[in-house]
């Protein structure tokens, strides 16, 4: 059997030589798009098994350097890493399967430049989840920034490298002026940088954790939560796998494995200590949750649409982190999971569409369903599972948020409940009439300027998406099972 070590290392090479070999291949396109895919499946294989490999109670570290006598740069399993990773993983390997089509579909002048920097984002964002302590996340999220950025800009337009330049600032920004004082920070309080069950941060004094909390959690913007989601709304007119890599693949699912190890793992039981900025970021979130839902109702292109949609559910990434119980927390992690599988799948579907039809208005949607029927079933279900519905996958993180904040005894968490189910509502206003509108219209004439309409290797991962959101139903007990020991040490 492999070692739990040689996985780890496994699953952060194989990215690297996805984006070397999608370089170095760039001709025939027929190999570098099977090395691609290749290359992205034992990502997938490697990041699987390492969470068999922590439910075994393995820890793996290694380090890869020790730029100074007591902070290295490490790579170590536990247990929100290693699922994070994992999803991160199973969709670079979807990603890169529909990527290949998506390409060669749109003739994309550079299918080597996209694929090798969506490698890159993907094993920046595992590098992120897979960090043994601040120092090494650091590292992995300004890489995963500065790897990304070339996939806003990929359209090589004005209004892409405008995006492109929007992204990096506030980013960056972010990065460097909060997240990194907080490191600093925390650094210079505790003498530790290693994320540990029950946190490091018990010295700290209230005002200190408050304050630390606030710049942590706006540091990480790659959460995209106000005042620094811009960034997200600026993608909207990048390619598909693009937008496909910022909200389902990399950057999000980093930012949420991020404020998740730092609050399990350095605040630990010190989160009731910043129970302030705790509520002020909770409210905050809870907002957004609605208001962003309600922007998307407005947006007409698709894209925008699934940009603010994202930025919706992502906030309940933020809310379930900052009521800081063992039912929020695991309703943070669950909705990771179930926002990345269904927000890809449906931008997946609609890249579907644009390769076949060039549409991208959600007008010109009204009756694609009856001439794409494979790619609007992928549509429903993911957004039947955004919205929130059972038994798909997206319906058990907002039951368990709605659980953990009536079981609240402070009112300000009982209303953050309440504008969840809010938000639902909102979610539904806005991909529910899509979806049926598409499926149920009359077929418009002559839509497609393409003879073949979508390829295989565009509708399987699709459909296998779809399929991914109806049964991790039958992971949602044996997952807690797994993440409990966590909740005891944190709380």
């Amino acid at each position: 059997a492999m070692s739990a070590e040689a996985l780890l290392l496994i699953a952060i090479g194989a990215p690297f030589a996805r984006a070397c070999a999608a370089a170095a291949l760039a001709r025939p396109p027929g190999l570098r798009d099977s090395v691609n895919v290749a290359l992205a499946l034992a990502q997938a294989w490697a990041a699987l098994r390492l969470v068999g490999a922590a439910a075994a109670g393995e820890v793996a570290p290694v380090v890869l350097a020790r730029p100074l006598p007591d902070v290295s740069f490490a790579l170590a399993l536990e247990p929100v890493g290693v699922v994070i990773a994992a999803t991160i993983g199973v969709l670079s390997a979807a990603h890169a399967v529909h990527t290949a089509g998506f390409l060669r579909a749109t003739q994309d002048p550079a299918p080597a430049r996209m694929m090798a920097f969506t490698a890159l984002a993907s094993l920046t964002a595992t590098g992120v989840a897979l960090a043994s302590n601040l120092f090494t996340l650091f590292i992995f999220h300004q890489a995963l920034i500065l790897s990304s950025m070339p996939l806003a800009a990929h359209a090589g337009d004005a209004a892409g490298r405008r995006a492109a330049r929007l992204y990096l600032t506030i980013l960056y920004a972010s990065s460097l002026g909060l997240l990194l004082p907080a490191i600093v920070w925390t650094y210079a309080i505790t003498g530790e940088l290693t994320f540990q069950a029950g946190g490091v941060l018990s010295q700290a004094s209230p005002a200190a954790a408050n304050v630390l909390l606030a710049l942590f959690t706006l540091g990480y913007a790659t959460l995209a939560l106000p005042p620094l989601h811009r960034w997200l709304a600026a993608t909207a007119g990048s390619s598909f796998p693009a937008i496909g890599a910022a909200q389902g693949l990399a950057l999000a699912p980093a930012g949420a494995a991020a404020l998740l190890k730092t609050a399990l793992y350095i605040f630990g039981p010190a989160m009731k200590t910043a129970a302030f900025a705790a509520h002020v970021l909770l409210a905050l979130a809870a907002l957004t949750m609605v208001l962003a839902a309600v922007q998307a109702l407005g947006k007409q292109d698709i894209r925008e649409r699934l940009c603010y949609s994202a930025i919706a559910q992502l906030a309940a990434v933020t809310a379930g982190v900052m009521i800081a119980a063992p039912a929020s927390y695991y309703a943070a992690i669950l909705q990771v999971i179930a926002h990345s599988v269904a927000a890809l799948a449906m931008i997946m579907a609609f890249a579907n569409v644009y390769a076949a039809t060039a549409r991208t208005a959600v007008v010109e949607m009204h009756g694609l369903g009856r001439l794409m029927p494979w790619t609007f079933a992928g549509v429903a279900v993911g957004a039947a599972s955004l919205v929130g519905l059972p038994p798909l996958a997206g319906a058990w993180p907002k039951l368990w948020l709605m659980t953990a904040s009536a079981e609240a005894t402070q009112p300000s968490l009982i209303w953050a409940g309440g504008l969840a189910a809010l938000s639902v509502i909102a979610a539904f206003a806005y991909l529910a009439p899509l979806a049926a509108n598409a499926l149920v219209g009359a077929a418009p004439p002559n839509p497609f300027h393409r003879p073949d309409r979508a390829a295989l290797t565009l509708i399987v991962p699709v459909v296998a998406l779809a399929a991914a959101a109806l049964a991790l139903i039958a992971i949602v007990n044996p997952l807690y099972q797994f993440l409990a020991p966590i909740w005891g040490a944190a709380s």
